[in-house]
This record gives structure tokens, C-alpha cells and sequence, in this order.
């Protein structure tokens, strides 16, 4: 009996003292970087596209899709990793969007002029945001201008941006790497900074 209580002791132990030591963290803060970009480029873009136009969820859906092949194509990532550590930093670039021809894209868009017009309308008379997300017509008026405005998007030439890591907890409840200012990075991207 007590040979059996010194191999579970032992190890336990062993468990304890394996568990011990560096933080493990799930990727790599490059990485993290690039997922992070990916992401919130189209979360940006379609949110503020919704906070001017009812879009359902299916359209919502499919302009995510159509934006992110666009990006995909247009929008070319090099990371490498500068600082390493606890504190690392990411140096990116990309192609960031240039604003100037996406404000000219929506305002040389005739679609788009007669969906806002078309909103408007409705607003005025009484629909609310859910009946227009309901609304086929404003919906199929939607999905045209929109596609044509993402296919109308251009980019800057390369550029470079510093982008420092932290570590966060995950809803996995992991620790994961993150970029410690994403609004910041978001901003070089879309052409805010």
C-alpha cells in the first residue's frame, strides 16, 4: 500500500511540475495579426454599410463573401516578426483601401443613389429597419450597388505599420496573441489613419 501512495505522489508530482514554467499560448502573434486584419476588415466595412442601409442577414452574408474574395485578391499581407518575447510586435504591410475612390465609388454608384433614395422613401413613411431587412426590392437594390460598390474598391500602394501584441484569454479560455490597439490597426487598413 504505501508503494502504491509513493508512485501516485510521485506522480502527481511529475504532473504539477510539468504544468509549471512558460505560459502556453495557442499561435503565434503574426499570425494572430493576419486573422485579426482578415476579420475585422469585412466587420468593419459591412458595419458601417448597415448603419446607413437595413441589410438581412442573407444579404449581409453574401457581401461579406463577395468582400472578402475581393480583399483576398487586392489586399497583399507580409508580416514579420520584429520583437519577440512577451512583447512582441508585428511589423505589417499591406495594401491598405483608399478611401478617396471608395467615396467616389459610392457617389459615381446610380444604384446606390436610388437605394439610399428608395430607404428613404420608405423610412419617410413609416417602414421600420425590420421591415425594411424584410423588404425583397430593397434587399435585391442592396445586394447591385453593393457588389458593384466592393468591385469599384482600389488600394494604396504598400505601406508599413508597427502592430504590438498582447496576450489575451480566448472564449475558448485559452491564451491567445491579439494586436494590443486593433482599432489602430483597422484604421492603416481601410485608409483611416
Amino acid at each position: 500500500m504505501p508503494v502504491k501512495i509513493l508512485i501516485c505522489a510521485v506522480t502527481l508530482a511529475a504532473l504539477v511540475t510539468a504544468g509549471c514554467g512558460e505560459e502556453k499560448i495557442i499561435g503565434t502573434p503574426d499570425s494572430a495579426v493576419l486573422s485579426y486584419a482578415e476579420t475585422a476588415m469585412p466587420q468593419r466595412l459591412i458595419g458601417s454599410l448597415k448603419a446607413i442601409i437595413p441589410l438581412s442577414d442573407a444579404s449581409t452574408a453574401h457581401l461579406v463573401q463577395i468582400y472578402r474574395a475581393k480583399l483576398k485578391e487586392h489586399l497583399k499581407f507580409k508580416t514579420t516578426l520584429k520583437n519577440e518575447g512577451s512583447n512582441p510586435v508585428v511589423e505589417l504591410t499591406a495594401t491598405p483601401l483608399d478611401q478617396g475612390a471608395a467615396a467616389k465609388a459610392a457617389l459615381n454608384n446610380d444604384n446606390f443613389i436610388a437605394l439610399l433614395g428608395m430607404i428613404g422613401q420608405f423610412k419617410a413613411d413609416g417602414a421600420t429597419e425590420d421591415q425594411l431587412k424584410d423588404n425583397r426590392d430593397v434587399q435585391e437594390l442592396a445586394v447591385i450597388a453593393l457588389e458593384k460598390y466592393i468591385d469599384e474598391l482600389s488600394f494604396q500602394p504598400e505601406q508599413t505599420i508597427a502592430v504590438p501584441c498582447v496576450k489575451i484569454t480566448g472564449q475558448d479560455g485559452n491564451t491567445h496573441w491579439a494586436p494590443a490597439e486593433g482599432a489602430v490597426l483597422i484604421d492603416f487598413l481601410t485608409g483611416h489613419k
